[in-house]
């Protein structure tokens, strides 16, 4: 593994660190005995915890040059992608249908698009270790949304820190003449989707209303 990429499962651990902070209040306080957590919420809380499990301990494994246990866990991944894009999506209904939410619901659809469209290429590019493990680190970014939307406090906006991140590893890369073009892709996708989605919140109520009866059949 690249000697700048050998500890990236800390960045990885500082966002779930992120992520128990900000749903400490309405998930993890509630052990053990979580009244009034439906099962759609515990699984969709095991599936997003299993997915930090493997963006912590596949590049731990890669050091200690175990790759096919690397690989084979990576496989899970096939399995528990789209059951966790299926629970995000029944979650966001779920939000929806309890109170209809329009910018909840153009911000869910970013942050679940965008963890799509950086896990795709993350597995096109498994055979290339450099571009995947770049875009794997990416697929941590949409989860910083809802996290810090949650922590009142924290002094920068979830997509703001997201751009930050990106733009701060695609400099890293390009002036270490290193593989910078994942991150490029990252920022580009990043910002199409953000101008997407902000765009679809200035175009009024109509449209917005019109999509989301689309979607809830409302």
């Amino acid at each position: 593994m690249e000697k700048a990429y050998r500890n990236i499962s800390y960045l990885f651990v500082a966002v779930l660190i992120l992520v128990f902070l900000a749903f400490f209040k309405t998930y993890f306080g509630l052990f053990p005995t979580f009244t009034g957590t439906t099962t759609l919420v515990h699984v969709h809380a095991v599936t997003i915890l299993l997915w930090f499990a493997m963006l912590i301990g596949q590049p731990i494994l890669i050091r200690r040059k175990q790759v096919a246990l690397h690989r084979a866990i990576g496989k899970v991944s096939y399995g528990l992608v789209p059951v966790m894009v299926i629970c995000f999506l029944l979650m966001a209904r779920q939000h929806q249908l309890r109170g209809k939410d329009l910018v909840l619901f153009v911000y869910n659809t970013f942050d679940i698009s965008l963890f799509v469209l950086f896990y795709i290429p993350a597995i096109v590019y498994k055979r290339q270790p450099a571009y995947h493990a770049r875009f794997m680190v990416m697929t941590v970014l949409p989860f910083l949304g809802a996290t810090i939307g949650r922590l009142p406090s924290f002094p920068i906006p979830g997509a703001v820190l997201g751009l930050l991140i990106i733009i701060g590893l695609l400099v890293y890369e390009r002036f270490t003449r290193r593989v910078y073009k994942p991150y490029l892709i990252s920022l580009i996708t990043f910002v199409g989707l953000l101008i997407g989605c902000v765009s679809i919140l200035s175009v009024g109520a109509r449209v917005l209303h019109t999509l989301w009866n689309a979607c809830f059949g409302g």
